[in-house]
């Protein structure tokens, strides 16, 4: 991920935090498969703020937002991160 892993967020990923997809308390690994960089807004808006994120196979993304709309994404770029 070059960005923030949300849509059109352009946090820079260096500026991320890593993110479990399967959260750490409830047994979430710590490793590339199940970690997202998502900005500090957006790593809020996830905790504390009702959003739900479940990763695809091809790491796509469906976000459901706590009024029960949904949005998915595609893959991510293969941008290189700096």
């Amino acid at each position: 991920y070059a960005t923030c892993a949300l849509p059109d967020c352009t946090v820079r990923s260096k500026y991320c935090e890593p993110h479990h997809i399967v959260w750490w308390q409830h047994n979430g690994a710590t490793d590339l498969d199940n970690l997202l960089p998502l900005c500090s807004r957006h790593h809020h808006s996830v905790h504390e703020g009702g959003w739900q994120l479940a990763m695809g196979p091809d790491r796509s993304l469906t976000i459901t937002y706590p009024n029960g709309e949904q949005r998915v994404t595609g893959p991510p770029s293969m941008a290189r991160a700096q």
